[in-house]
């Protein structure tokens, strides 16, 4: 009697297993098969083939890239001499520097009265 249940159960797995099975298509996008157009005889020079048009592409864009300083003159990267790794620490520093110079030229700056009283502004100020 148990071992027609284990022979039942084992069955109802392997059609379980066999309905959730991916197609030959998901297979052959997931890189498991190899395509099934091709030749299994010719599989390995299309493989070959298709590596070596990669690697030509990719030859070619690394030949062809922007120089560092054609992208610090489009602003892609930035001229520094600091270590990559502080770099954003560095545009940091800038930025603080940069609104404590404006903090204090804003705190600085005369008021109203006073630019009427040099003549710079006409009439009162309310």
């Amino acid at each position: 009697m148990a071992s027609s249940d284990q022979l039942r159960k084992s069955n109802e797995d392997l059609d379980k297993f066999l309905k959730e099975r991916p197609n030959q298509k998901e297979l052959v996008d997931r890189n498991i098969l190899k395509d099934p157009k091709i030749a299994p005889a010719l599989q390995h020079q299309a493989e070959e083939l298709k590596r070596a048009k990669l690697e030509t592409a990719l030859a070619h864009k690394i030949e062809n890239r922007p120089t560092a300083s054609e992208l610090i003159d489009h602003n892609i990267l930035h001229a520094s001499h600091v270590a990559p790794a502080l770099q954003s620490k560095e545009a940091e520093l800038k930025r603080s520097q940069l609104e404590d110079v404006l903090n204090h030229k804003i705190q600085e700056r005369p008021t109203p009265e006073t630019l009427v009283e040099k003549h710079i502004l006409e009439g009162q100020v309310a």
